[in-house]
């Protein structure tokens, strides 16, 4: 549940290019901040499994269900952040674990963009 006195948090333009970027809060927390297309995804930068930066990591399309013997395909609708370290991958939008969706997660954080601004609710 978020705390409703999370205040907005300005934290880059839109001009920012698809990927995955670190931002710094004024409080010195780490953001993961991603963007595809005309969406974006903020997750806590720290990985839950030995702590390294999110940010380092890769978005990619969430693996498609297959049998074996069938070819792997990415669902890009479905979009995962994948950390840097140990490959663990995380939903970006509700930073729940792929592997372990009740136990494991990262914070995420609600964003909207206004005026050529990406706005983070920290």
């Amino acid at each position: 549940m978020r705390r409703s006195s999370m205040a907005w948090v300005d934290v880059a333009a839109t001009s920012l290019a698809d990927g995955v970027h670190h931002v710094e809060l004024d409080d010195g927390r780490g953001i993961a901040l991603l963007r595809r297309g005309g969406q974006w995804w903020a997750l806590r930068d720290v990985c839950p499994h030995q702590g390294a930066r999110l940010s380092g990591g890769t978005m990619r399309g969430r693996v498609a269900p297959c049998l074996p013997g069938e070819e792997i395909s990415l669902n890009d609708e479905e979009p995962v952040l994948v950390c840097p370290w140990h490959g663990w991958e995380f939903d970006v939008v509700t930073g729940r674990s792929l592997a372990d969706p009740c136990r494991q997660r990262v914070r995420s954080y609600d964003v909207k963009v206004e005026a050529g601004r990406v706005w983070v609710q920290a």
